[in-house]
């Protein structure tokens, strides 16, 4: 099998995602002494209009002198992560010459931001540093990895996190969904490159398609393996996408060290970098740099975040019976979250109850619960977000009292009288403390979740009338000013 790294020109390195691709800018048209081009350069194909506010870290790498004739989408030949406030992750290959292993000189490339190359000014940094792991291997495309040190931090733009190998058994699990962005080439043939960034949405394959030599079928399109020969399952990933139509989805030339991302909000990691494939949307999948393999070359040129959450984070407190339950958002200070706790404080007898979470994978709100509270008590309710390199500060306190929602009584017995009736026998609700404005037996027909009968409890029995002769899920229902809660709920087979 012949290898092909997502073609960098021999002007510039040009990255694109391929298939109905996102697309990565337009070749430069402008030779850049020192910028190599590795034999394989990914474009995104059959992707869709990227979403700036999801993206927000991406950038272009621009080739200065261009830059300066041109503007940004004749100067853009690869992408980039921006990691932290000082620092851009890409692909060795977009900075080391294919033929001499020369490094390009950091005054060459300038990182744009924002996701409209042709947008007037773009936004610009200059770069201090070109660092590519010493690790690469111009043949084999093996650690294909750079950090770019920026003159100028960025405070303003959010960061994304590199996925870390304490992490990665998490994150690295087959079939899981990613997403790949670029300014590549929008078809394998063809000129076309996209202004706007483009992101392919993509599905990690197995180890054993990168190295193994195994074939992977994707909703029922078949793509073929890479060998021992062709690719490192150490050091690569492959993933590729397909559309609802079955076109394949893959990153192309113009797209390459860019970020595949796995992911949303505090859960999003950087898993992998646009490395190489054969050709673009083919029957090969796209070949992407293992980022949590790299991670030490990362943290050594301070491309990983070494700071504790700096600002606590935001909190929403919900009180129940006998809990509190917390709500955790992220504050946006470049420090990485790995918990979230609260504390809720008796300040007349000092007693501290915690809970715990993590911030979800998925992006979703993070929350937990703390049991064990008194209810009318007024408790103290603060919060932190901790990581390994420490805590943050706590939240300013946010007063709450656990409220005192019924609990329902439960069905002992049911008399089917016939008629459509059916009397209960029940345990007795208890208010806890609240007056019950409502206490009532509820049934519903089991199969369609509808056609509802209730009837009030009188002392400890209920009688449900006009009930067709179908089967029912039966509970009880109690509320008080606090709340509802239903007990858990029994069939009832009804007859005429």
């Amino acid at each position: 099998m012949k290898r092909r790294l997502h073609a960098l020109s021999s002007v510039a390195c040009v990255l694109a995602l391929t298939a109905v691709g996102i697309g990565l800018a337009p070749t430069s048209q402008a030779t850049t002494a020192g910028l190599g081009s590795p034999t394989t350069a990914p474009r995104i194909v059959n992707g869709d209009q990227g979403d700036p506010s999801r993206f927000p870290f991406l950038v272009a790498l621009l080739d200065t002198s261009t830059y300066a004739k041109d503007g940004a989408f004749q100067a853009q030949f690869c992408g980039g992560t921006l990691t932290t406030p000082t620092t851009v992750v890409t692909a060795a290959h977009c900075v080391v010459d294919e033929e001499d292993g020369s490094v390009t000189a950091a005054d060459t490339i300038l990182i744009g931001f924002g996701p409209d190359l042709k947008a007037t000014p773009m936004r610009t940094v200059q770069v201090a540093l070109v660092t590519p792991s010493p690790q690469y291997d111009r043949r084999s495309v093996i650690n294909d990895v750079a950090v770019l040190t920026l003159a100028t931090p960025v405070t303003d733009v959010a960061t994304l996190l590199p996925l870390s190998p304490t992490e990665a058994a998490a994150y690295l699990t087959p079939g899981a969904a990613l997403a790949v962005a670029g300014w590549g080439k929008l078809q394998a043939a063809g000129r076309q490159f996209a202004s706007f960034f483009r992101v392919g949405n993509l599905v990690l394959f197995p180890d054993s398609t990168c190295g193994g030599g195994a074939s992977y079928v994707l909703n029922g399109v078949k793509f073929l393996g890479y060998g021992p020969q062709d690719a490192d399952p150490a050091s690569m990933l492959c993933a590729a996408g397909t559309t609802a139509a079955g076109a394949r989805i893959d990153s192309c030339q113009g797209d390459s060290g860019g970020p595949v991302v796995e992911g949303t909000g505090a859960g999003a990691r950087l898993i992998g970098i646009v490395s190489w494939g054969e050709s673009c949307a083919s029957d090969y999948p796209g070949v992407y740099t293992r980022v949590s393999a790299e991670y030490a070359f990362l943290a050594a040129n301070g491309a990983v975040s070494s700071k504790a959450p700096t600002v606590p984070p935001t909190i929403t407190v919900t009180p129940a019976n006998g809990s509190i339950t917390v709500g955790f958002v992220a504050a946006a200070d470049g420090g990485s979250v790995a918990t979230f706790a609260a504390s809720a404080t008796d300040p007349a007898t000092g007693q501290v109850v915690n809970c715990f979470v993590d911030p979800p994978r998925d992006g979703s709100p993070a929350t937990c619960q703390i049991v064990g509270l008194v209810n009318g008590t007024t408790y103290q309710i603060t919060a932190i977000s901790g990581s390994p390199l420490g805590n943050s500060p706590p939240t300013a306190p946010v007063a709450a009292i656990p409220v005192p929602v019924p609990t329902p009584g439960t069905i002992r017995k049911s008399v089917v009288l016939g008629g459509g009736m059916v009397r209960f026998t029940l345990t007795p609700s208890l208010d806890n403390g609240a007056p019950l404005v409502a206490n009532r037996v509820i049934c519903q027909v089991a199969r369609t979740n509808g056609g509802a009968r209730a009837a009030d409890i009188v002392g400890r029995t209920a009688t449900v009338r006009r009930l067709r002769s179908v089967r029912y899920l039966c509970f009880v229902q109690a509320t008080n000013d606090h709340g509802t809660t239903n007990s858990s709920a029994v069939s009832v087979k009804v007859r005429g």
